[in-house]
């Protein structure tokens, strides 16, 4: 939580420091990690010293990464001063004002390096090597000055958080622990620190256009933390109640962690030869993203296999017919709906103990990762291909709102052609009765028996009409949810038990709001099956015959197990992969 109020009475970093301890300081304990062996370094007594232990070959590739990583004018030509936006005065950001602030911040890096440089209609589009570099050295300069003289009150090298909270204190910045936490862990570049070196400050800073304060800085740090993802990480809920890496949740840019495989020098007097190919978009940021969309696979999978029984009686559900040992529906809705599961709980026992419950599992675990991977390929091309012929932006980072669900969309969609014959066989597999059970291999053999290739893609345009409806209910429930929290408490930005919550309503309400056409696809796909004989001719017969068995409430059979799964998918899946990520260091 944060609390902006009037600064208090001047006085000096030393008065607050000292008076803040009893004697001097010990410097913070850092532990060295192997895999990153270079996060922190020998004190510096001066920028000069600094910049040699640094060396010059590692310095230029450093700058180099971040100069390739510039954005372009956010503006066109028909753009004036007084038309652009401004940058508020506010340090409580709320939803689309990071996105304008993080172009203002863009904006005024281009003003502030080019002195000429690539213009059009008398205003820069793009940052040259050269100035670049220049700036660098003059921000560094103010860098070194504010960590030294005003952040780093015990002299040690390290900005701690005590120190961190003294500062923006100062500035009437008040965060709550968990808070000042958040914000020291964006600062490092090591995960298990828990101390700041002039390195990764500057790393962190490099790009901040205005002069360096605390406030500035916190400014800063909420824009790039806003323009990141909801703090969800992979628990986002699915239509089916299940959890996936969601296409918006790569690892954020962060120029710490920048390391390009390539670095040919330039020397101040011309562009890299390259500098006017086509841009490089490293948006796998090479070890990193595979580390997060593994521990994004990690957690779908433990979650998937945790809540595997709530598919598998879903299915059931949806699919057993009351003659084949399935459960009709009642008169009333309530106490009837309650013996329907208890009864299909019963029969999936009976038919193959307690294993029974995770049939098909395996297949679902399988498809996390070519989903997820293929997801984020579309997701991102799909942004590009928006920036260019859409919004007319350089940066795909700057398309609309529009674009940007359009792209997720279009990511959704794309992986779902690409994974909907594993989907397919799974539910014919979960169909089954169980003294017809197959393996993996006659399962398959059945199922192109029933229709060729084509008999694996069985209700894939219902499947893929629910995929906007879903997404803009889910998108826009959870944001009112958000906004409703922050305006009633007065807080800057829901905790994480509070995204939690929100994110397993939305997905509950998304998912209740497009289960008719889950139902349909689900019967269509398991049509033939040895626990769903019904053969259909298509989505129309499917609805038909639906609601002359059981009316209107036969389109929501099976909801009580999708939604009871939620919760606890979007729980676990937080926890493995909050964890997963500290294990694999990111």
């Amino acid at each position: 939580m944060v609390e902006v109020s009037s600064p208090p009475p001047l006085q000096t970093n030393r008065e607050i420091f000292e008076g803040s301890f009893s004697g001097a300081q010990d410097r913070p304990f850092i532990p060295k990690l192997k895999s990153d062996s270079t996060s922190h370094h020998p004190i510096s007594h001066s920028l000069c010293e600094f910049r040699e232990q640094e060396g010059t070959e590692n310095r230029e590739r450093t700058l180099y990464a971040l100069w390739k990583h510039l954005p372009h004018s956010s503006y066109h030509g028909s753009d004036t001063v007084a038309t652009r936006p401004q940058l508020s005065d506010t340090l409580t950001l709320h939803s689309g004002e990071a996105d304008t602030m993080r172009k203002i911040y863009d904006d005024e890096l281009l003003g502030r390096c080019c002195g000429g440089g690539h213009m059009a209609d008398g205003r820069p589009t793009h940052i040259q090597w050269p100035e670049f570099r220049k700036y660098a050295e003059s921000k560094e300069v103010e860098l070194w000055t504010i960590f030294h003289d005003e952040l780093d009150l015990d002299g040690n090298g390290y900005l701690d958080p005590e120190e961190l909270r003294i500062a923006l204190s100062k500035a009437g910045i008040k965060l709550s622990p968990a808070g000042l936490a958040e914000f020291m862990t964006v600062l490092t570049s090591s995960p298990c620190s828990h101390a700041v070196d002039f390195r990764e400050f500057r790393n962190f800073l490099l790009l901040l256009p205005r002069k360096a304060s605390p406030s500035e800085i916190y400014r800063y740090y909420k824009c790039k933390r806003s323009m990141s993802d909801d703090g969800l990480g992979a628990a986002k809920a699915t239509m089916e109640g299940d959890v996936s890496l969601g296409a918006n949740n790569k690892p954020p840019p962060a120029p710490s962690s920048w390391n390009p495989t390539e670095y040919t020098p330039v020397d101040d007097d011309g562009d890299h030869p390259e500098e006017d190919a086509e841009e490089h978009h490293d948006w796998l940021q090479g070890k990193t993203a595979i580390k997060f969309l593994l521990a994004g696979g990690i957690a779908g999978a433990v979650s998937r296999t945790c809540t595997a029984p709530f598919d598998r009686l879903k299915v059931f559900l949806i699919t057993r017919p009351p003659e084949m040992g399935g459960t009709a529906l009642g008169p009333k809705p309530g106490v009837g709906g309650i013996k329907a599961i208890g009864g299909a709980v019963a029969r999936i026992y009976a038919e193959g103990g307690v294993l029974a419950f995770w049939t098909g599992n395996g297949l679902s675990v399988l498809k996390i990762f070519p989903e997820s991977a293929i997801k984020f390929l579309a997701y991102e091309s799909a942004k590009r291909a928006f920036a260019r012929h859409r919004d007319r932006v350089s940066d795909p980072r700057d398309i609309s709102g529009s674009s940007r669900f359009l792209a997720g969309g279009i990511g959704g969609i794309t992986s779902q052609l690409s994974i909907y014959p594993i989907e397919t066989l799974k539910t014919q597999m979960m169909s089954s009765t169980g003294d017809q059970r197959r393996s993996l291999v006659e399962a398959m053999r059945r199922l192109y028996g029933l229709g060729g290739i084509r008999a694996y893609y069985r209700g894939l345009q219902i499947g893929l009409v629910g995929v906007f409806p879903y997404s803009a209910i889910d998108m826009s429930t959870f944001e009112a949810l958000k906004l409703a929290y922050v305006r009633s408490t007065g807080r800057d930005e829901p905790g994480v038990l509070a995204l939690l919550a929100f994110g397993s309503i939305s997905g509950s309400v998304g998912a209740t709001s497009v289960y008719p056409l889950n139902l349909v696809r689900t019967r269509l796909q398991a049509s033939g099956s040895s626990g769903h004989p019904q053969r259909y001719t298509g989505v129309r017969d499917v609805i038909i015959k639906t609601y002359q068995r059981d009316g209107w409430r036969g389109f929501y059979r099976g909801l009580c197990p999708t939604l009871a799964k939620v919760v606890p998918s979007v729980s676990i899946s937080y926890l493995v992969y909050e964890h997963s990520k500290r294990r694999l260091g990111v």
